[in-house]
């Protein structure tokens, strides 16, 4: 069975939901970025809350976010691999060639807390918001910035398409590795040129069904009369609201709190 990739956008009536696209992108982002600097455990359980407290408004299943976790367990594994057995500072394990730091695992355990909270801070903002709210959104907030018309056009139009191609293009290379499978072909033997050749019977299928796509959406622009640098109006517009200045007031006081007090 095709599982969905994770991060896709699920439809929901939840304050989150509701909430001014602008306003999740700017305070989930920054929350996301500021994350990559927590030190102290005060940091991390006002982080950590923060996120608990977004995640019992969004009203999405657990699982969802346990998904994406479990994706990048890889890169979390590198990060504490290569903390603990690097960081010279006081040994509390000695196997030899195998040396275990205090410092070590205090970096590992800070490092791969960082990451999994910036994660789950931006898969929360994926989850809660639809690509073209978020491509309408990076285009006004730019328009704010002052940045012309049909630059911030241009952006947007980037942005959304981005946003709608990574799953499909993820769903459509799982489609045929399983198809590929199904045929006989196998990933994880042989040596490493079998390997390559074999990989090679599903990145070239994703290539090819990529370009059919993006010419399928270049012509659908072309029809719809969509002109690059060409400004354009808006189906919907934004409304922000008392709750949206609470939102941005908090993540700001989260953040002067992290850097000047924990």
């Amino acid at each position: 069975m095709i599982s969905i990739p994770s991060g896709r956008y699920i439809e929901s009536d939840s304050k989150v939901h509701r909430a001014d696209p602008r306003a999740k992108i700017v305070s989930i982002l920054a929350l996301a970025f500021s994350s990559l600097f927590l030190g102290s455990i005060g940091d991390f359980v006002l982080y950590g809350s923060f996120w608990v407290f977004l995640f019992a408004l969004s009203g999405i299943n657990i699982r969802e976010y346990l998904k994406t976790i479990w994706g990048i367990r890889f890169l979390i594994l590198l990060v504490i691999v290569f903390q603990i057995l690097f960081t010279p500072g006081r040994i509390i394990v000695d196997l030899g060639p195998v040396r275990i730091s205090n410092e070590g695992v205090t970096n590992a355990a800070i490092l791969s807390g960082r990451v999994v909270l910036a994660v789950l801070f931006s898969i929360t903002l994926s989850l809660t918001t639809s690509p073209l709210e978020i491509a309408s959104a990076f285009e006004d907030i730019l328009e704010k910035l002052k940045v012309k018309a049909s630059k911030a056009s241009q952006v947007g139009i980037a942005v959304s398409l981005t946003l709608t191609f990574i799953p499909l293009l993820s769903l459509q290379t799982e489609k045929i590795i399983m198809a590929q499978r199904a045929r006989g072909v196998e990933f994880d033997r042989g040596n490493i040129l079998k390997r390559a050749r074999n990989a090679l019977t599903v990145v070239i299928p994703v290539i090819v069904n990529a370009l059919k796509r993006a010419q399928e959406t270049a012509m659908a622009l072309e029809v719809r009369y969509y002109t690059p640098g060409r400004a354009r109006t808006r189906y919907r517009d934004f409304s922000w609201r008392a709750g949206e200045t609470l939102l941005l007031s908090s993540v700001i006081a989260a953040i002067c709190l992290m850097i000047f007090i924990l």
